[in-house]
């Protein structure tokens, strides 16, 4: 793989050639169709049907997003005036075929121009940079978005989550063991204007050793495999030691206070995924919430992350299936698992520990509702007794939904179901019965849950002993909605926010 050496007026002069012309996420999406930008094979073709010949843009889209090798006339018309021999030279044209083609990628995201390698055709090099793939969005949006002092990214590949942090942190710290991967970082950050960020080179924490961060993101390479060719894939290390390890280390440079935000993969015994994270984060000094997105089983696995060699090699795919699975089952190995650890460093006090599925498809920027949960645990771990919650006041948090499900019977409907649903963070849904909804449509923040439940049993025309009754009732309904995250506490009247938030700055952005 060539060398990433560009100076920055040739990266300057590059942005502002895709500038010129408009090489953003709205004008590509434009210019494509279909509303998306979509790299997968079967969408290219597509792409290049739309694309108009003979047009700048478009020719830079064939060059920088799609990876066509380009004629000398469609090279001129995509880099205007820049000079194509000191592009290649810094490593970012290469021959192929008579013709140039880009050696890595230039995607717009929202208002970030991120670069990373071009997809692979065939086996990857070591040291291959991806782009923003899923995993990267769903840490960005897990990412709690407050100011702080200093951030550290660990594992930084393309330098996609230090670019975010530097928003809303004054210094970061982007760490990675690959160093064309802080080569292309570097790159991402002067053109995206981010001057606050230091690159250092190194395993996993060890360029920042004895530092201490309010803020840590880390996309380790998690895979549990045999192999230890790929940077951004393979550890080297046994089993799921690697996603252990980042979890330990974590725990360890945060400061009072701080926030790590962890992706991993972990072996677990079928239908307990919780047990082993829950001994990683023990004893850490942190409270921690353990995300889980979802577990395969062996086979699934292994074919999952083999999908590219069965695209090339049949044969070939088949012999390495045996060979990874043959690893995985040496290891005694039963499911894998993956998610997410947030730690919030808390150590003055006992730490609580807690866990939670989650469904990806559902996830949205979720800093307010990670801070939200991480005050409410707190709150809720105080409690002497449940009916200290009578004397608290509660609302709704805005961004919700009920959804009710009907059916039609001799003549009439019938309610069957009320869901009550979260559109913001994790989008956790809940159900409710009849009590419970008209329970939250009441809770304005305005009366202490006591007299609100009070008011309901009046409503409902109980004596005493019934109101008291259904009070007791509605205590674990109202705890499970602080749990997670639909219901704020409320002082005189007004809402609280969480009492760690603090605004973010900078640009906003689609990630």
């Amino acid at each position: 793989m060539s060398n990433l050496t560009p100076e920055h007026d040739q990266a300057d002069a590059l942005r502002a050639r895709l500038a010129e012309v408009e090489y953003t996420t709205e004008r590509l999406e434009e210019a494509l169709g279909g509303g998306r930008i979509s790299l997968s094979p079967a969408d290219l073709a597509v792409h290049e049907r739309r694309l108009a010949p003979h047009d700048p843009l478009a020719a830079l889209v064939r060059l920088f997003l799609l990876g066509q090798t380009l004629s000398a006339g469609d090279l001129g018309r995509a880099l205007g005036s820049l000079d194509a021999d000191a592009l290649r030279r810094a490593g970012w044209l290469e021959p192929r075929d008579g013709g140039i083609r880009a050696a890595v990628k230039f995607v717009p995201h929202g208002d970030l121009l991120i670069v990373s390698d071009r997809d692979r055709e065939g086996p990857a090099d070591a040291d291959w940079v991806a782009g923003i793939h899923p995993p990267s969005v769903t840490l960005a949006k897990l990412t709690v978005r407050r100011r702080v002092a200093r951030a550290l990214d660990v594992g930084a590949g393309n330098g996609i989550q230090a670019l975010l942090a530097s928003r809303h942190a004054d210094t970061v710290v982007a760490t990675d063991v690959n160093p064309r991967a802080l080569a292309i970082a570097a790159l991402n950050a002067h053109l995206n204007g981010v001057s606050n960020t230091e690159f250092r080179r190194g395993s996993y924490f060890e360029p920042a050793a004895h530092e201490r961060f309010d803020l840590i993101t880390c996309n380790p390479p998690y895979v549990i495999s045999p192999d230890k060719r790929y940077a951004y894939r393979d550890s080297g290390l046994v089993g799921d030691t690697v996603s252990r390890q980042v979890v330990e280390q974590a725990a360890q440079h945060l400061n009072e206070g701080g926030f790590a935000q962890i992706l991993i993969n972990w072996a677990h015994p079928p239908d307990d995924w919780w047990t082993t994270l829950a001994r990683w984060v023990e004893d850490r000094g942190c409270d921690s919430w353990l995300l889980h997105f979802g577990s395969d089983d062996p086979i699934t696995y292994a074919a999952g992350w083999l999908r590219p060699v069965a695209h090339e090699d049949s044969d070939r795919f088949r012999k390495e299936l045996g060979r990874w699975l043959d690893y995985l089952a040496s290891l005694g190995i039963e499911a894998i698992a993956h998610g997410a650890v947030i730690l919030r460093r808390r150590s003055a006090q006992a730490n609580w520990t807690r866990w939670d599925d989650v469904t990806l498809d559902r996830l949205e920027p979720a800093s307010d509702h990670v801070q939200r949960v991480f005050d409410t645990q707190d709150y809720l771990d105080r409690l002497d007794d449940e009916r200290e919650l009578l004397d608290a006041h509660f609302a709704l948090v805005e961004h919700h939904h009920l959804e009710q499900t009907l059916t039609c019977r001799d003549g009439a409907t019938e309610l069957q179901t009320t869901v009550l649903s979260l559109d913001e963070g994790l989008g956790f849904r809940t159900g409710l019965d009849l009590h419970a909804t008209r329970l939250v449509q009441l809770l304005d923040g305005h009366r202490c849950l006591g007299n609100v439940l009070a008011q309901r049993a009046a409503e409902m025309g109980l004596d005493s002993k019934d109101a008291k009754r259904f009070e007791t009732a509605a205590l674990p309904v109202v705890h499970r909605l602080l749990h997670l995250g639909f219901l704020i506490r409320v002082a005189a009247g007004r809402r609280e926010q969480p009492a760690s938030a603090a605004p973010a700055t900078g640009r906003p952005s689609r990630i």
